[in-house]
């Protein structure tokens, strides 16, 4: 039976988390579907420090290319190769046939979307965390067929709390009423983990929509 897992993982376990001044940074890696063989991958990194990402990363040893694509006014995209025999967290993807089907982060940890066969893979990569200290909490496990229930059954606890309150509170305002850390002081969390709330509530929002839009309705 497939399996949806949502983990929180310490930002240096992935390597590109480990650049100077990470906590400023959110990054996100793109989905997409290769029409190529390629080892890369495009992430988004978005901040003040988003255009020097780049050659910050150069120094991390799991780095073998980064090469930037383009800039917008809060960030860039940098295409990335990466070693993934060279990072723990990766080869153990590889070998027990686990796919990556989301990953970003806040500044202060990533969070993964992960497909797996059974609950065997699943304890199979917890106990390569174990070995390798990798500190791995599964903050959500769900099967293929739960995972695909109405978007109101989609939404954590967390996740429905913070949407309801930035609404509520005008943070979708066009002229916003209030900000993530004014969130976040309400909540009891950083405004990092309100920002990480949001975007699983919007993912979860989109996901709804684009399952419920005839593929002939879609902008091409």
């Amino acid at each position: 039976m497939s399996l949806i897992a949502e983990v929180e993982l310490p930002i240096s376990v992935f390597c590109l988390g480990r650049v100077a001044d990470i906590d400023t940074l959110e990054l996100e890696l793109e989905p997409f579907i290769p029409t190529a063989v390629s080892e890369g991958c495009t992430v988004w990194v978005r901040g003040e420090l988003a255009s020097e990402y780049g050659e910050r990363a150069k120094a991390i040893p799991e780095v073998s290319e980064i090469t930037m694509l383009e800039t917008v006014p809060d960030g860039a995209l940098y295409e990335v190769v990466v070693d993934h025999e060279e990072n723990p967290l990766l080869s153990a993807f590889s070998a027990f046939d686990i796919t990556l089907l989301a990953c970003s982060s806040t500044g202060e940890s990533w969070t993964l979307e992960l497909r797996l066969r059974s609950h065997t893979a699943l304890r199979e990569l917890r106990a390569r965390c174990v070995t390798e200290q990798i500190d791995m909490d599964v903050t959500r496990l769900v099967t293929l067929e739960e995972y695909e229930t109405p978007i109101e059954r989609r939404l954590t606890d967390g996740q429905r709390e913070a949407l309801l309150l930035a609404l509520d509170h005008g943070y979708f305002d066009d002229r916003r009423r209030t900000s993530l850390a004014e969130l976040g002081t309400e909540l009891g969390i950083s405004r990092q983990a309100v920002a990480a709330r949001l975007r699983r509530a919007y993912r979860c929002l989109a996901e709804a929509v684009s399952d419920e839009t005839p593929n002939e309705e879609r902008i091409t």
